[in-house]
């Protein structure tokens, strides 16, 4: 690192060593390359030296000296003895070449560090400028800052946003700050999945010892194998505060324990305005069956949208999920069947733009005894759902002609299969769509009497870019499933390559974001954090309006026409109410076109 004037400027050597692609951070001072351990950039491929080069990083910039090597050091494929480098020069020593880049300071600072089993090598120790605990395990300063500003925030302290905060750095599965009332423990603020606080005794006796004592108190799991990290209360009276730690987490035990006993603290002595903030649901109202895996978000949206799904758990009432592609509607649906009383049940989906229209009645209704010769009998998805739910997904791409057979099952409980008797059957229903039903309606594809039958309440399901804040949980979530599916050591994500993914509008919602972090963590070196270079272009080259990449940044035809593009197709999608082949006739291509352009653009 060096400066140039008022900025910093960081350097980096990028390229190929061993079939694997590698970058090397520049530190300031000697950085010493060579082929054995205990060179700061170790390259183990014969042809290289043991000592191969010294490169020496100053405030006047970067110079490169062959310290006697065998192959000899080449710049720009000119051998040299000593020379000074710039930015874009090839270096080769041996069979390795290398690239000099200069690298802005977000693109070296980790916004998000990803602790996975895979092992991480060939690092510079310095290259973590903005990760919060190190890989050594030390808690930083800047999450202390991090649980003072937010413990002391006014007007009323972001205890929601600080244990979410605390959860992602020192990776707990969940998380809470409870207050022990009247000897009985009360969640104030809480992150994941974490027992009942008041009817687990074993949790209970923790807590309460752990408030009394102001210790740190440890149990290896909880009734229902719950892990417990720790649980550490402080403070004198009646009513004390404390916080429970559930999972693995990284960092040193005791410095982990010093950070939550400071939280503790500071809401002991700040108690009327931390008592101020709104209440977590009372233990006693059972939250929502999240998957094995699910990262629901803690978005201001997403928070109004699951109460929502909340007040509908405990009832038959049909459910219309209405959201773009990819939100997530189908796993929505299973959440509610899960957290019904009809959870013993059944789940059934069916997508209704899947299977050809003159299918989809038998798939539905099923098929009765005798219709014809070499036909069996067959059971339809209504009656496989008996007991449980049923999801009708796409249900605006349902065609008309069985929308009034749909209309009679809704009505009378009752199912007629393909040649046979009617049967009754006793399900909840919950469609889905990402289609425009008001205009279906309108221009009479869809009847209007069905809509009113299956939407006994509509939910909208918020488009990601509608609830930004979720963004850098789903990345690291992601981050982790994939690192650990390939096997790779990924360091994490660079402050930069985070705000590129944050200012995107990810029109394909959160399925699209998961396929543009698992190709991140394929493309990414393994032991290295993911860079803004490696984002998809087209990711990068659209900045939200109003940005502050609002703005050409460019002249370059390419990346200008392909946003107006992607522009363009969204409003016309928009209009067509999702519509592909509407769209396609709105913007005067064929749906094929449109099909092979989407999926150019990362649109589809």
């Amino acid at each position: 690192m060096t400066d140039t004037g008022a900025r910093k400027v960081h350097y980096r050597l990028r390229g190929e060593v061993g079939g694997a692609s590698r970058a090397y951070a520049l530190r300031p001072g000697e950085n010493w390359i060579g082929s054995m351990a205990g060179n700061t950039i170790v390259l183990p491929v014969r042809g290289v030296s043991r000592r191969h080069a010294l490169l020496t990083l100053d405030p006047d910039g970067l110079t490169l000296e062959d310290m006697g090597s065998r192959n000899g050091t080449l710049v720009k494929g000119v051998r040299i003895q000593r020379t000074r480098l710039r930015t874009g020069d090839e270096v080769r020593m041996g069979p390795v070449r290398l690239r000099l880049e200069e690298v802005e300071p977000e693109d070296v600072s980790i916004a998000i560090t990803v602790r996975t089993d895979a092992p991480i090598s060939g690092l510079p120790e310095d290259d973590t400028t903005a990760t919060p605990i190190e890989e050594t395990g030390r808690v930083g300063l800047g999450l202390l800052e991090a649980v003072i500003a937010r413990v002391c925030a006014r007007p009323e302290p972001d205890l929601r946003g600080l244990v979410s905060l605390l959860s992602r750095e020192l990776g707990a599965s969940s998380m809470c700050i409870f207050e022990v009332q009247k000897g009985e423990p009360v969640a104030i603020a809480t992150s994941g999945v974490l027992p009942d606080l008041s009817r687990h005794r074993r949790f209970v006796e923790l807590v309460r010892g752990a408030a009394a004592s102001g210790h740190a108190v440890r149990a290896t799991s909880l009734e229902g194998d719950v892990p417990l990290a720790c649980a550490i209360g402080a403070g004198a009276g009646p009513d004390r505060f404390g916080v429970v730690v559930a999972g693995e987490l990284r960092g040193r035990a005791r410095e982990v324990e010093a950070v939550l006993r400071m939280l503790v603290v500071l809401c002991q002595r700040l108690r009327p305005e931390v008592l101020a903030a709104p209440p977590a649901p009372p233990s006693e109202e059972p939250g929502l069956a999240f998957p094995a895996g699910y990262v629901p978000g803690d978005s201001p949206a997403m928070r109004s949208f699951y109460a929502e799904l909340r007040s509908l758990m405990h009832s038959d009432l049909p459910v219309l999920l209405m959201g773009e592609t990819g939100v997530g509607k189908e796993l929505l649906a299973r959440i509610l069947h899960d957290s019904s009383p009809r959870r013993a049940g059944p789940y059934v989906a069916i997508n209704c733009a899947a299977i050809p229209a003159d299918l989809l009645e038998s798939e539905m209704f099923g098929i009765g005894k005798g219709i014809a010769t070499g036909v069996a009998e067959r059971r339809g998805k209504f009656q496989m759902a008996e007991g449980g739910t049923l999801l009708l997904d796409e249900i605006g791409d349902m065609p008309l002609e069985l929308q009034a057979k749909l209309l009679r099952a809704l009505q009378e409980k009752e199912v007629q299969p393909v040649g046979g008797a009617p049967v009754s059957v006793d399900i909840r229903v919950i469609a889905a769509t990402n289609s425009d039903l008001q205009r279906r309606m309108e221009e009479g594809r869809f009847r209007r009497d069905l809509f009113f039958r299956i939407a006994g309440f509509t939910l909208h399901v918020p488009p990601l870019r509608e609830r930004r804040d979720d963004v850098p949980v789903l990345v690291e979530s992601f981050m982790r499933v994939h690192a650990r599916e390939t096997g790779k050591g990924v360091r994490g994500i660079t402050v930069k390559a985070l705000r590129a993914l944050t200012d995107y509008d990810w029109p394909g919602n959160v399925r699209e974001l998961e396929h543009e972090v698992r190709r991140l963590v394929h493309l990414c070196p393994g032991g290295q954090a993911i860079d803004s270079t490696m984002i998809s272009p087209h990711v990068v080259a659209v900045p939200r309006e109003g940005s502050a990449r609002s703005a050409l940044e460019t002249l370059e035809l390419a990346p200008n026409v392909s946003a107006l593009e992607r522009r363009v197709i969204r409003e016309a999608l928009d209009k067509a109410g999702g519509n592909r082949t509407q769209a396609a006739k709105l913007l005067g291509i064929s749906r094929n076109g449109l099909a092979i352009k989407m999926e150019k653009l990362g649109l589809a």
